[in-house]
């Protein structure tokens, strides 16, 4: 099997599956010598960049006001529920490039991170530049895993999803914090 530098740009543009899944093997056949791994990484680098764009030029055409009309219509077509766009219009714009580069790591996230960075009126440039170093980092990560793993490039997607599914429940358990000292804020001022 011959994925090719085309075949891993449309891999991260169209695959319903993660780079997780495919950078590793592609990584793989660079170390068999069938591909180049810097080439590898780059290609995947672009397909990202290309998938993630549309989402970015939604939020910032279309607003907070018109995501929302859209949401309501499509509520497939945009995994964030109408309620919470508001809410991540302003983490976005409090944390801008950080969140930009750190949700790349986070599966389920990554894509959507494009909405609110529309949404807040980043500049094109520097979501560019922050997505383009975070996925550089990340894709580099994947693809070198499988490069030096070799036939075993398989055990990359396995202990990567477990890692982020750690991501994910430190993440939740830092919101679920953050709500709560919100709220117990809340009720001091009222007393």
């Amino acid at each position: 099997m011959h994925i090719g530098y085309l075949g891993i740009v449309i891999l991260m543009v169209l695959s319903p599956f993660p780079p997780e899944v495919f950078m590793p093997l592609a990584g793989f056949m660079a170390a068999e010598g069938e591909l180049n791994v810097v080439y590898v990484v780059l290609s995947g680098v672009a397909g990202f960049l290309l998938s993630i764009l549309p989402w970015y030029f939604a939020g910032k055409i279309l607003g907070e006001t018109g995501l929302k009309k859209f949401q309501q219509k499509h509520p497939r077509w945009l995994a964030l529920p109408t309620r919470n766009l508001e809410k991540a219009n302003r983490w976005f714009y409090r944390h801008r490039g950080r969140a930009v580069l750190f949700s790349l790591l986070v599966p389920g996230i990554r894509n959507l991170i494009s909405v609110p960075a529309g949404m807040s009126g980043m500049q094109l440039t520097s979501f560019l530049l922050y997505t383009t170093l975070g996925s550089t980092i990340w894709l580099s990560i994947l693809t070198l895993a499988g490069y030096f793993l070799g036939s075993r490039y398989y055990l990359v997607e396995e202990h990567f999803g477990r890692a982020s599914n750690v991501i994910i429940a430190v993440l939740g358990i830092a919101i679920v914090i953050w709500i709560m000292t919100q709220v117990i804020r809340s009720k001091g001022k009222y007393r």
